[in-house]
């Protein structure tokens, strides 16, 4: 399962990231998965417990947002929203683009415990 490869690096940058702040463990996760990304939602929410049993994230609630696919037209240089199936610009048309945002799975915030109260 790709998800779990995923979840699986996620939970690598917690831990530096628990690390390198002190802290003692992760309470919330949000990550943004891009429309073009192929990562699918709900097969990444089943993976994460899997992922984080056992870790400074284990029990952590996810977020996951979506974000819609952007270019950047290279004809008119205009920066648009796209339909994931169809890459066109949005200003003139063109099919001349680049992907400007919705490609990628990124670790938007995390929530972290510093000390425990129990």
């Amino acid at each position: 399962m790709h998800e779990l490869s995923l979840a699986a690096a996620v939970m690598e940058e917690l831990e530096r990231l628990v690390q390198r702040e002190g802290a003692r463990r992760v309470a919330r996760v949000v990550l943004r998965a891009g429309a073009l990304s192929g990562v699918e939602p709900e097969a990444l929410r089943f993976a994460f417990p899997a992922a984080a049993e056992g870790t400074c994230a284990e029990g952590a609630e996810l977020v996951i947002e979506t974000e819609p696919v952007q270019v950047r037209c290279r004809a008119c240089g205009a920066q648009t929203a796209a339909d994931p199936l169809r890459l066109v610009c949005g200003a003139c048309g063109g099919d001349d683009v680049a992907i400007a945002a919705g490609a990628d799975l990124t670790l938007r915030s995390a929530e972290l415990i510093v000390e425990d109260n129990a």
